[in-house]
């Protein structure tokens, strides 16, 4: 029985695209959804930067409270986004916590899924400039690989070409 179903999200524009499936999903099972943002690790290449240009104690408090104070944020303003956008009729009756975690991707995703008791993640088949050989992105083959749970795909190759191409007004402004 599906009660709790996770939306993983990058942040990127097709984001609200998959929260609806994700919303929808809730309506057919009764189920709350929680949504989850990864902030992955810095790579090699930018901590060098911050290393060079910033004073120790700038980078010291950057690495200590920096990074808590954007983590808050962002999960501020998802949760202010969501309430805004979905508090007309019962959708927001369905949204849980919003949490933004730090780690990798996939592994910080699934973690939350064991943490969580999730029954089911959502989540977009591929991120907005994701490099794809398969269809899917790097992040959702690995959650797919590995998940004790199901995962609902969605799939976003078509819905991106047509807000490239802005044939469908009407998804651009959706979105």
């Amino acid at each position: 029985m599906i009660k709790k179903i996770v939306f993983a999200t990058d942040l990127g524009v097709l984001g609200p695209f998959v929260l609806c499936h994700a919303l929808e999903l809730a309506r057919q099972f009764n189920a709350q959804v929680d949504i989850v943002h990864v902030i992955e690790p810095m790579g090699v290449f930018a901590e060098s930067v911050l290393d060079i240009f910033l004073p120790a104690e700038d980078l010291e408090h950057l690495r200590k409270q920096g990074v808590q104070e954007v983590v808050k944020t962002i999960q501020t303003r998802i949760s202010e986004t969501m309430i805004s956008e979905f508090s007309s009729g019962d959708d927001e009756l369905f949204l849980g916590e919003v949490s933004v975690v730090r780690g990798l991707a996939a592994e910080s995703i699934l973690q939350y899924v064991d943490d969580q008791d999730i029954d089911l993640i959502v989540m977009g088949s591929h991120s907005e400039h994701g490099q794809m050989l398969t269809g899917l992105g790097s992040v959702v083959t690995r959650v797919l690989h590995r998940s004790p749970v199901p995962v609902h795909v969605v799939p976003l190759t078509r819905v991106k070409s047509q807000l490239d191409s802005n044939r469908n007004e009407h998804l651009r402004r959706m979105l």
